[in-house]
């Protein structure tokens, strides 16, 4: 599957393909979708890749990544599941102050439920900061995504306010 954008968002416009892996779920593309629209105002990339100069130190690529104005990392995130070896890499190797690291979680519960594995599991838990959709809004959101979407509205790095296909969508993301 393939989702081509068309988006309208905080007054500006992009067109964005996003094309499904092997073995991608198509939710994961409807998190991707999701996140590029939360980060909107910091011109995120979706399709990053080891060429990217920022990224030639990782062995494993973001779902959406934001560079600052010298090209580093301002914000790494992750859609959906993501292990506890690649959050514990990602809060090493991005320094503290230059760099966030954010998941996008569909539900509350795979939110509380990362929250509580970090808290065992990782030594820097604060730096990862986890967003979730609210109740059953992430539901709403896939059924809305499709092949050929589009998306009016406003957008911030917690909140969507969109027309997304003709269905509405006012969420704030609950934040972990």
């Amino acid at each position: 599957m393939k989702l081509r954008c068309d988006l309208n968002v905080n007054g500006g416009s992009r067109r964005l393909l996003i094309v499904q892996g092997p073995s991608e779920p198509e939710e994961h593309l409807a998190l991707k979708l999701a996140a590029f629209l939360l980060f909107w105002d910091k011109e995120p990339i979706i399709d990053a890749s080891v060429k990217t100069p920022a990224l030639t130190q990782y062995d494993f690529m973001p779902d959406v990544l934001c560079l600052d104005a010298a090209g580093d990392i301002s914000t790494w995130v992750e859609c959906g599941t993501s292990t506890m070896n690649k959050l514990t890499k990602l809060t090493r190797r991005i320094p503290l102050g230059q760099g966030r690291i954010v998941v996008l979680k569909s539900t509350e519960r795979d939110a509380e439920r990362l929250r509580r594995d970090m808290e065992q599991q990782l030594d820097r838990p604060q730096r990862v900061e986890v967003l979730a959709f609210p109740g059953t809004s992430f539901k709403d959101w896939v059924s809305a995504v499709a092949e050929k979407t589009e998306v009016f509205g406003d957008a911030t790095e917690s909140s969507l306010n969109v027309v997304l296909n003709q269905t509405p969508f006012a969420v704030d993301l609950k934040r972990y």
